[in-house]
């Protein structure tokens, strides 16, 4: 085992935790929960967390400011613990002998507060199993200072394999001392190329857009900025929707994802003209992730771009798709989700104290409707699939994946596909919407979708 104790956060990290720390009840935690048919074993799944934990030891870390060096005082550590699967894996009976994956999201949002994780002294992760007579769900819950969703998604897909070593006996790819060196990625530099005119001068110009131009809010009541507790609703898109979808795509000479923003638009117009003024603008922010596509680290490489029109732009899809589609190639192109990133280093030499200042006056400045974040296609374990497309986990088949984001100023849209149904997760807090009226909004997204 790697002797070292301490490894010094990245500075994304890092803001994300102060971000979490400047707000009393935010919980910043990615939730995946899977839906099993069959033998789960529970004995396999701690020696998995195990063997998972061996590749991605920044999960056995907690994250701190007191180790033996002045950089305390500017910067936290992940301080390597001795934390095992049986110290991580938490069962649950559930009296319900056919509860549904809605109802298993039904229990992470009722068991929100009890799932928060304080990095100062606990592990970035949880896992329950949730059993009942007839199936059982696996959680997966994760705290995103640690990872983003990817790397989170890719900690299970780590999981499952190491759960099928063990339960076919196959020999099993040893850990590597360099699994540690990855605890303190993305690394974070200071050059003077990151802040050429070129690239700051379209990021500031944004930037003061959202800052200074009002947003169309989604609320028809004033809302107490990040407070209240944690919520969400799901819908799901079966196979022929979604086909439907992906056709009228190829008639629009346009991607799924393009299509999508181009209907949130379309929702929040519809949605908010009875309460609010449409000459304001109607901000969606879309999250990027900046990973090469060999990078499978446990780490925060996510940056975004926001797309904004306003009202009177919004008609007919066809006209707006293009619209949307130059608007983001123009922030692309100008490298601004790098950017992003690469200003973050500026916050590097400021006391730990007033970097948490900072996150909490500057979040709720900037204007935002909603984040809408696409995973895509998830595969949890492609090697080991039945001909109607689900994917095993041992005996055990993975009926559904529900993936539940992280929320604070503003709503996050969640949408995977898993097994050609698409998967909708609308989190928010309930001093934003009501139940019922966060299930209203995603009805009437649904419905512009497909209309």
């Amino acid at each position: 085992m790697n002797e070292k104790r301490f490894f010094p956060a990245s500075i994304v990290d890092d803001i994300t935790y102060c971000t979490d720390r400047a707000y009393a009840n935010l919980s910043l935690n990615y939730a995946w929960i899977f839906t099993l048919e069959g033998e789960v074993s529970t004995e396999v799944s701690q020696r998995a967390l195990d063997d998972t934990l061996n590749f991605y030891p920044k999960a056995r870390c907690i994250l701190v400011n007191r180790y033996p060096s002045y950089k305390r005082w500017f910067r936290h550590c992940w301080q390597y613990t001795n934390t095992t699967g049986k110290d991580i894996l938490e069962e649950v009976q559930c009296p319900s002998s056919h509860a549904s994956s809605e109802e298993a999201v039904n229990y992470y949002i009722n068991n929100h507060a009890r799932f928060s994780i304080d990095l100062s002294y606990q592990v970035p992760l949880k896992v329950v199993l949730l059993r009942t007579s007839q199936r059982v769900f696996l959680f997966f819950i994760m705290h995103h200072a640690v990872a983003d969703g990817l790397g989170c998604f890719f900690f299970i897909q780590k999981f499952i394999q190491c759960y099928e070593d063990i339960i076919y006996q196959r020999v099993q790819e040893p850990p590597n001392e360099s699994n540690f060196d990855v605890i303190s990625s993305p690394e974070v530099k200071f050059r003077w190329s990151n802040f050429s005119p070129r690239y700051l001068r379209p990021h500031f110009r944004h930037f003061s857009l959202m800052r200074t131009a009002p947003s169309l809010s989604l609320f028809p009541h004033e809302t107490e900025g990040i407070s209240g507790d944690f919520l969400a609703t799901v819908r799901n898109l079966i196979p022929p929707q979604l086909e439907a979808i992906r056709n009228t795509t190829k008639r629009y000479k346009s991607t799924i994802n393009d299509y999508l923003l181009a209907s949130m638009f379309k929702t929040i117009k519809t949605w908010s003209q009875k309460w609010t003024d449409q000459s304001n603008r109607i901000y969606i922010m879309v999250p990027i992730s900046l990973r090469s596509p060999e990078d499978h680290t446990l780490s925060n490489i996510l940056s975004g771009v926001t797309v904004s029109l306003k009202p009177a732009q919004i008609g007919d899809k066809e006209e707006m798709l293009p619209l949307i589609r130059e608007e983001i190639n123009t922030m692309v192109n100008s490298n601004m989700p790098r950017t992003v990133i690469n200003l973050s280093s500026l916050l590097k030499p400021l006391p730990i104290p007033l970097r948490i200042r900072i996150m909490k006056y500057s979040t709720p400045g900037i204007a935002l409707s909603i984040v809408l974040s696409n995973m895509g296609v998830l595969s949890p374990n492609p090697a080991h699939r039945d001909e109607d497309g689900f994917d095993y986990m041992g005996p055990a088949q993975i009926c559904n994946i529900h993936g539940m984001p992280p929320v604070g100023a503003w709503p996050m849209l969640f949408i995977c596909t898993y097994n050609k149904r698409m998967i909708f997760n609308l989190s928010f807090l309930n001093s934003y919407f009501s139940p019922e009226t966060g299930g209203r909004f995603l009805n009437s997204f649904l419905g512009e979708i497909i209309s």
